[in-house]
C-alpha cells in the first residue's frame, strides 16, 4: 500500500530498573487520547491499535494493566499517559505470507470508552465516540442509552448536542474522536424539546381505504 508508513505510529513503554532500561515499541494504527493540558503532554488514552512480535505486545500489555506510562507517537504528535483503572484488552493473530510466526494484534480500551456499549453504565455522564459523523453519534448514543430515535434524525441531533456546548473534540490518529457530555435524561430532553419544536417528526403511517386501496 502506498505511503502506508505514514499512517502507522508507535506506542512505546520504558522501564528502567536499578541495572538495566528495557524500551519496548509496537506499530501503532489507531489512538484516541484526550486532549493535553497547556504546557504537558501528558493524557489519557481510550483507545489504541497496536501490532508487533509476541515479545513486544506481551511487555505492552503487561505495562497497560499495570497502569504504567507509555508514550505515542504518530506524525507531529507526540503524548504521554495511561489508560486508567481496568483497561479492557482484545488480542488475535495475523497470518502474513512469508512470516513463520504470526504478527500479534492488541486493542486496548480505556473502562469509558468499553462502557459506551449497551447497559455497561446507564449512569454514565460523558460518552467517548470514535467517530463524529451525525449517523454515528446518533446510533452509538441510542444504542448506550435505549433511546427511542428514528435514523433521520441525526443531522439535527448532532447540531443540537454542538449547540448547547456538549461536544468535547479529543485527539485522535486514523479516526475521528468525540466526547459528549449528556445523562439519558438530558438526551431524552433534547430529543422530547427537538419534537415539541417540530424540529424532528415521527411519521405518522397512512392509513388504507376500506378495501385496501
Amino acid at each position: 500500500m502506498e505511503n502506508a508508513h505514514l499512517r502507522l505510529g508507535k506506542l512505546t513503554f520504558v522501564r528502567q530498573t536499578r541495572d538495566t532500561i528495557t524500551h519496548t515499541s509496537a506499530h501503532l494504527d489507531r489512538f484516541i487520547a484526550e486532549p493535553v493540558a497547556d504546557g504537558t503532554r501528558e493524557t489519557s488514552f481510550h483507545f489504541v491499535s497496536v501490532f508487533g512480535g509476541d515479545q513486544e505486545i506481551g511487555a505492552m500489555l503487561a505495562a497497560v494493566h499495570e497502569g504504567l506510562r507509555v508514550q505515542i507517537v504518530a506524525g507531529a504528535t507526540m503524548l504521554l499517559g495511561t489508560f486508567g483503572e481496568k483497561p479492557v484488552v482484545y488480542k488475535g493473530s495475523l497470518q502474513i505470507p512469508g512470516r513463520k510466526r504470526p504478527v500479534r494484534h492488541a486493542v486496548i480500551l480505556s473502562k469509558m470508552l468499553f462502557e459506551t456499549t449497551f447497559g455497561a453504565n446507564s449512569e454514565a455522564r460523558r460518552t467517548v465516540l470514535f467517530d463524529h459523523s451525525p449517523d454515528f453519534v446518533l446510533h452509538r448514543l441510542a444504542v448506550r442509552f435505549g433511546l427511542p430515535v428514528l435514523p433521520g434524525w441525526a443531522n439535527w441531533f448532532t447540531a443540537e448536542l454542538r449547540r448547547r456546548g456538549l461536544v468535547e473534540e479529543l485527539i485522535g490518529f486514523n479516526c475521528a474522536p468525540i466526547g459528549v457530555r449528556g445523562t439519558k435524561l438530558r438526551l431524552l430532553r433534547i430529543l422530547g424539546q427537538g419534537l415539541r419544536r417540530k424540529a424532528i417528526e415521527i411519521p405518522v403511517p397512512q392509513r388504507s381505504g376500506a378495501f385496501g386501496t
